[in-house]
């Protein structure tokens, strides 16, 4: 509980949600491969591309597919 308590201060997250951050952070990169949703739901450390995606979309607002093809047209469009 003390380390709980010590790592919510020093970073404002509960120890499981800084490590569900960081692996949606890690998806996001693997988002602009031609990877296979559910490769990049094992790679980051997901036991299924479900509750990757739930857990995808609680963070970002958008599912790991809808992500993929809006950073893709962002890309295509190049900066502005």
């Amino acid at each position: 509980m003390h380390f709980a308590a010590q790592f919510r201060a020093a970073t404002g997250y509960r120890p499981h949600e800084y490590l569900l951050a960081q692996r949606v952070e890690h998806a996001k990169t693997l988002l602009n491969t031609e990877a296979p949703l559910v490769q990049i739901a094992l790679a980051v450390g997901f036991c299924t591309q479900a509750h990757f995606s739930a857990v995808f979309k609680e963070i970002t607002g958008d599912t790991p597919a809808h992500w993929r093809t809006r950073s893709r047209s962002r890309a295509a469009s190049g900066p502005v």
